[in-house]
């Protein structure tokens, strides 16, 4: 048995000798916590105790002693309890200690857990039928475990004052100060207007029509900050690209080697400029750790327990890691007897839970999750007028409990024709936002609209270029009107063209 006597008699006579402080431990010691003995002595100690406390009464050594006594539990050995508990009172204790020693204490009791969930599964595992399907066994090990692991992270398990704890957290942010919550984007006017997109615990979602560059954003977003910040990535693609798919439109975007060119091998007869471009992506690689994983056909369960499980092994606990998710589509597990809405709000709810209250550090989530989703027939672009495009959350696909369970949401399109037009040089894709949870340190830019050139007002947006698998952003719709009246200004005492305008831009 994983024990430790000393750290049980040593958190009793703590309470005993200063009980105002069991509120610091209220939520994660009980009486499960209390085993080093057969007889129960110190958990039936403790179960006492607990409950005068909790019920704002007084307690002496004497009325513990008199209490437990009522209870008619026979001890062996002759063991004289008001003689137990007043050994106990006579322990020092520093008031101070006393959350130290239940944390200490605690670590022994996720020792004995863990251990004894290790033996369920092994249990588990010798009377299991060799006809049960690989899935089942994997998951039925998973669940038992992961059970146990989460047991010290699980954080508050009842309801907190904020008042009472603001002005010190305040106080010590402003001692400590900041400048970045989460990890920062490659692209620094998205990072101005609504902050990090990799928050811990949080889902950003982007949502654009099939073949307008869903993967393309979030694999070049994901693999800078990766790059960066040196922070894995785990990505699931739910079957439609291979890994050698995404292999080529890694080292084209890294590269700006066409694919066509890497996907024949074509490369090496280009010249040794294309050579010595493909060749450098070697260097950059080393610092990107892009995890792939195809879960077609999977359902949502399994997936989290794959999640789980290669975070636990492979990145370990407490470290952070981008998860990254191409595409939410509906499933194969309704068995007709769920809509594709359902199935759909349920995987977006059992992945938001995973990432925020299971998979934790220090009680607090530590990875952020990144994926996309099909925008309806009202997201087609093609050539109509900016007027008519919908910019807004009616565009998404499958069930409103995508927006609902996302932290941000953007809208990924091509501009249309006419904003091509005026709009020339500053990129030829919108990123427009349609929810934040959190914004950046110009949030007022974020939020209200920009007067055009021709009067008109429209929602703020970011500029992209994407060519190939490349992005580059090309500022918002505020560098754009500042661009376009420098230019015309220019334009007309120097006769100087639209190309100043990507310079003005950056």
């Amino acid at each position: 048995m994983i024990f430790s006597l000393e750290l049980e008699q040593h958190l009793l006579a703590g309470l005993i000798k200063y009980p105002h402080k069991y509120g610091n431990i209220a939520t994660f010691i009980n009486e499960n916590d209390f085993c080093a003995d057969e007889n129960a002595i110190n958990k039936t100690i403790f179960y006492v105790l607990r409950q005068a406390l909790e019920n704002a009464e007084k307690m002496d050594e004497v009325l513990l002693a008199q209490r437990v006594d009522a209870l008619n539990i026979s001890f062996p050995n002759d063991i004289k309890i008001s003689d137990y508990i007043h050994s106990l009172a006579l322990r020092k204790v520093s008031p101070d200690n006393i959350e130290k020693i239940a944390q200490e204490l605690k670590k022994f009791t996720v020792r004995r857990e863990i251990f004894e969930g290790a033996k369920k599964v092994a249990d588990s595992m010798r009377k299991m039928s060799p006809s049960v399907p690989y899935n089942e066994i994997i998951e039925s090990a998973d669940n038992t475990f992961n059970e146990k692991i989460n047991f010290f992270d699980a954080g508050a398990s009842s309801p907190v004052n904020i008042s009472d704890e603001m002005e010190e957290w305040i106080e010590l942010r402003g001692n400590n100060p900041v400048t970045e919550f989460g990890l920062m984007s490659p692209y620094k006017r998205l990072n101005d207007l609504y902050g990090s997109l990799l928050r811990p615990g949080n889902i950003t979602v982007i949502v654009a029509r099939s073949g307008v560059g869903k993967t393309r954003f979030c694999m070049d977003f994901c693999t800078k900050v990766s790059s960066e910040y040196n922070v894995p990535i785990l990505h699931f693609d739910n079957g439609e690209m291979s890994k050698e798919e995404l292999i080529i439109r890694q080292c084209s975007a890294l590269s700006g080697i066409s694919a066509n060119l890497l996907e024949t091998g074509q490369w090496r007869q280009a010249g040794e400029e294309t050579v010595n471009k493909v060749r450098s992506v070697w260097k950059q690689v080393k610092n990107i750790k892009f995890y792939y994983y195809n879960v077609g056909g999977m359902g949502v369960d399994t997936m989290i327990a794959t999640l789980r499980r290669f975070y636990y092994s492979k990145i370990g606990r407490g470290n952070p890691m981008i998860f990254s998710f191409d595409y939410i589509k509906t499933t194969f597990e309704n068995n007709g007897t769920k809509s594709e809405w359902q199935i759909v709000g349920e995987m977006i709810d059992k992945f938001k839970k995973t990432i925020q209250k299971e998979i934790l550090s220090d009680g607090g989530p530590v990875i952020p999750m990144i994926t996309s989703v099909q925008s309806n027939r009202q997201g087609i672009v093609n050539v109509r007028q900016p007027q008519d495009v919908r910019d807004d959350e009616s565009i998404v696909s499958l069930s409103d409990r995508i927006t609902q369970f996302c932290s941000h949401m953007f809208i990924l399109r091509q501009k249309t024709l006419e904003e091509t037009a005026t709009e020339p040089n500053c990129g030829n894709h919108k990123l427009i936002n349609v929810k934040s949870r959190h914004l950046g340190a110009d949030y007022m830019r974020a939020i209200n609209p920009v007067r055009m050139p021709d009067g008109s007002l429209r929602k703020n947006a970011i500029n992209l270029q994407m060519d190939g698998f490349t992005v580059e952003e090309r500022g918002d719709m505020v560098d754009l009107v500042k661009a376009l009246n420098v230019n015309e200004e220019l334009d007309g005492e120097n006769n100087v063209v639209d190309d100043f305008i990507p310079e003005l831009l950056r």
